[in-house]
């Protein structure tokens, strides 16, 4: 049989290339839905529980995600503080009636929440989906009330959007930020020093890319990626281009190395230094930078301890090679099964 690599040639379009600064909300709407990212692929990858049909269904909406939020949290707060800011304790539930609060909070301020309204955020957040009872519908009035007054008079008037949690969440998320603002080796490689100027340093942007895949049956399709880098420095003097990843693990930042090969970070920040690589070769003329990439980890867990991880020149091979055998697979299923995005 032969292989994807003779049957699939892969060709990026460099006009396409885009630096676009967007939001997580327009990130992953509908407008990019046809857009490939790296979580899509492990969708399609075996090796993480992947299939066919997993990929071209897309994620499924889970509702409330609790280290989701805090490592959300973490990364707005620690990367973009020029926007975000963590909102004071208020009471706030925990966990999916936490969720239910924010949502039904705008509500609230309206007119008094009427059953059908906890029956919709019930569905948004999936507490409780479809399994509503008059028990359920009034614990959520009860928890949720002091939290939407106090929230209410609080009156605060930040400049910045504010990121409400529960108490437990807010003082871990607190102290994940402290502790990635206090190790100078992370804050070096986030704003790091030139030997005149400065690096360029931006935190939060997206690439997008098309590729044309070519099949060996004459078929051709695109192929639309996207991906959001936490942060990435251009070193225009020494021709340096590095990727700084933020982790948080709920364990002992020594157990990364876990994570790293449990979820397949090496192909996510391979693919992130193929975008940054193709991109100083457009807009800066840097043909073969120096390349460098590194997971800058904080535990959720007392006493917050952080590291920075490097990646080795050996993981960015493997997920290169890992990055271009998915995007072959799935041109392979666009060009040869019939599939489309």
């Amino acid at each position: 049989m032969a292989k994807l690599r003779d049957l699939v040639k892969l060709t990026p379009l460099i006009d396409t290339l885009k630096l676009v600064k967007i939001d997580d909300a327009e990130y992953f709407s509908s407008k990019y839905g046809s857009y490939i990212s790296n979580s899509r692929l492990g969708l399609l990858n075996p090796f993480q529980g992947g299939s066919t049909d997993a990929f071209f269904a897309g994620f499924k909406d889970e509702g409330f995600v609790s280290s989701l939020v805090i490592g959300s949290a973490v990364h707005c707060l620690s990367l973009q503080g020029d926007q975000f800011e963590l909102a004071p304790a208020l009471g706030k539930p925990t966990a999916k009636l936490g969720a239910m609060a924010d949502e039904l909070y705008p509500v609230w301020l309206q007119h008094p929440i009427r059953t059908s309204d906890i029956e919709e955020a019930s569905s948004k957040v999936n507490y409780y989906k479809n399994k509503l009872t008059p028990d359920i519908i009034k614990r959520v009035n009860e928890q949720c009330i002091p939290y939407w007054k106090a929230r209410k008079n609080a009156q605060l008037n930040s400049t910045k959007e504010l990121i409400y949690l529960d108490d437990k969440s807010r003082d871990t998320v607190y102290n994940c930020v402290e502790a990635l603002t206090k190790n100078p080796q992370i804050q070096e490689l986030l704003n790091p020093s030139g030997l005149l100027d400065p690096p360029l340093s931006m935190n939060e942007q997206a690439f997008l890319l098309d590729i044309e895949a070519e099949c060996a049956n004459g078929k051709k399709t695109i192929l639309h990626l996207k991906a959001k880098l936490d942060n990435f420095t251009i070193d225009t003097e020494q021709d340096i281009i590095t990727v700084n990843d933020v982790k948080t693990i709920s364990k002992v930042v020594s157990a990364i190395d876990d994570n790293i090969n449990r979820y397949h970070y090496s192909r996510e920040l391979a693919e992130y230094l193929y975008l940054l690589n193709l991109y100083v070769a457009k807009e800066y003329n840097i043909s073969k930078p120096s390349i460098k990439a590194n997971y800058l980890v904080v535990s959720t867990i007392p006493q917050y301890y952080t590291k920075v991880r490097p990646v080795t020149n050996k993981e960015i091979q493997e997920g290169m090679y890992e990055l271009g055998t998915l995007l072959r697979h799935v041109a392979y299923l666009i060009c040869y099964k019939g599939y489309s995005l």
